[in-house]
């Protein structure tokens, strides 16, 4: 079994994964994101995944799986969210892996829960494109009960799916959001059976890397910076996008 791996270390291991991708790898899959849970979720962290495998030349799993569990201490500063995602150099690890999954608009990323998921799952689950979920998923904003704010851009990404009047109630009270609620509400992409989750999530792999990777990378920039964009920017965008398009397709054909 080996030692079992603190957050810390879980950070440090997916910035590594993240900044060393190659080039060609177009879609990543972070699996059981539940098990990176806050601690009072002990027992919903630990539940075992589905055995995903998702083999495809141009996309890449980065996977929690039995026997690479996140360690659970007793007492009230122990537990994967305490010092391991609030404190500095641990946040300013867990803040590029973030970036990481979110910035490159030639990289698409997905996150895949089976359970409750919180702290910092949630947090690397809301900081990914997008997110599958088990019909016993949840989403629960445990942060204010906790003492603590919503971090690595959590807010912003609650606001931006749900207004502001929504993710404020979410995160002051704590409300799990289940797995239908969350598809409802754009928290999630796709909502399957626990049994069907392997195979549904390689459809999903399957038809993002169906798209050529020029028409991928200019689709999710143009959706990223909308929301920064008034409307006649967005127009002009979509204009400069689509000119760059069509170069490249004129060029193929030359």
């Amino acid at each position: 079994m080996g030692d079992t791996p603190t957050l810390p270390s879980i950070a440090a291991a997916m910035d590594g994964i993240l900044r060393d991708l190659r080039g060609d790898v177009r879609v990543v899959v972070v699996n059981a994101v539940h098990r990176l849970s806050a601690p009072a979720d002990h027992k919903a962290s630990h539940e075992a995944p589905a055995d995903h495998k998702v083999d495809h030349r141009t996309s890449h799993e980065i996977d929690h799986r039995a026997d690479r569990e996140v360690g659970h201490q007793t007492g009230p500063t122990a537990g994967p969210s305490a010092g391991g995602v609030a404190t500095g150099r641990n946040l300013a690890t867990w803040s590029r892996v973030a970036r990481r999954l979110s910035e490159r608009p030639d990289l698409l990323s997905i996150a895949v829960s089976a359970g409750p998921t919180t702290g910092p799952g949630l947090a690397l689950a809301l900081a990914c494109d997008l997110r599958v979920l088990t019909e016993d998923a949840s989403l629960c904003l445990t942060e204010a009960t906790a003492g603590r704010v919503p971090g690595l851009g959590v807010a912003g990404t609650l606001v931006d799916a749900v207004g502001y009047a929504r993710a404020l109630a979410l995160c002051l009270t704590g409300r799990p959001v289940g797995a239908r609620d969350a598809l409802r509400l754009g928290l999630a992409a796709l909502v399957v059976p626990r049994r069907d989750l392997d195979a549904e999530l390689g459809r999903l792999v399957d038809r993002l890397l169906a798209v050529p990777p020029d028409i991928s990378a200019e689709t999710k920039a143009l959706l990223a910076g909308a929301r920064e964009r008034s409307g006649i920017q967005r127009r002009a965008a979509e204009d400069d996008a689509l000119a760059r398009v069509l170069a490249t397709t004129a060029g193929n054909a030359g």
